[in-house]
């Protein structure tokens, strides 16, 4: 029996606190609601693993791969994610504080709704993510792809978007989602194509 499963039957009050995993494997297993506190998380694999709006606070995971795992409305706090792979991993309307997602896949992942609080996104692969309605408070997004991202709906006004590739992402026809938000001049070409202008250089 998985480590996992041991220390969440084993729990009082329903909380694991305090323990480490590595190389736990619950690929496709269905937890439901779960919650950890100053526990970490290392080699673990969660693929296609289902929750039910899981809590974890002052958590560590490494290496683990969340690919495709059913996450909705998920609470996370103090955590920090490292070097982790969660493709398509459906996160929406979850509530994100002080967290950081660093060299993370996130490709196709869904936290659309979410609320992002003191989050930090450093050199993840968003591509194709949905970053839709997103209420947002202190962002930090660093040397990120954002290719073909969806953002309809949340305002990146004050965040640094400079480092990072942008290209195609996909907005509301207004553009007001980018309205206040910080780039550098070599991503001005792959923005003014969403405003259907072709820059022809000057002879």
């Amino acid at each position: 029996m998985s480590a996992i499963l041991d220390a969440l039957a084993e729990s009082v009050d329903g909380t694991v606190r305090g323990l480490s995993f590595e190389g736990e494997d619950l690929s496709g297993a269905d937890l439901g609601r779960v919650d950890f506190e100053d526990c970490t998380f290392t080699s673990c694999l969660f693929c296609e693993t289902m929750f039910e709006r899981p809590s974890f606070e002052r958590c560590d995971f490494t290496a683990c791969d969340l690919s495709n795992a059913r996450a909705a409305m998920a609470f996370l706090r103090g955590c920090r994610l490292l070097e982790c792979r969660a493709v398509g991993t459906d996160l929406h309307q979850g509530i994100f504080t002080r967290t950081s997602f660093r060299d993370c896949n996130l490709a196709y992942s869904n936290f659309s709704e979410a609320k992002l609080e003191q989050v930090g996104f450093v050199r993840c692969d968003l591509h194709e993510a949905t970053l839709a309605q997103l209420r947002l408070k202190r962002l930090q997004v660093e040397g990120c792809n954002l290719v073909r991202a969806e953002i309809f709906g949340t305002r990146l006004r004050g965040v640094d978007l400079s480092g990072s590739e942008l290209a195609g992402i996909r907005v509301s026809n207004t553009f007001t989602e980018l309205s206040g938000a910080k780039i550098g001049l070599e991503q001005a070409v792959d923005l003014v194509s969403l405003l259907g202008v072709k820059l022809v250089d000057a002879e």
